[in-house]
């Protein structure tokens, strides 16, 4: 019979296998997740971009029409 040693030293490199193929999973898929969250992040900016160019517009236009 095979000592706990033995044993652990005959499954220890299947065992770091798979705990580094786990973690390069866990990684990709928060890089998908975090690109995801970005586009996201990067929309809501735009639309908010062009709020405030859209009323910094109308506010320009509205001193112009002022001062005339």
């Amino acid at each position: 019979m095979a000592s706990f040693r033995d044993r652990v030293n005959a499954h220890l490199p299947i065992v770091l296998q798979f705990l580094s193929t786990a973690s390069l999973v866990v990684i990709a898929l928060s890089a998908i997740c975090g690109s995801k969250s970005l586009k996201q992040l990067a929309g809501s900016h735009e639309v908010q971009g062009a709020s405030q160019m859209h009323k910094g517009q109308m506010m320009h236009k509205h001193h112009l029409h002022k001062n005339r």
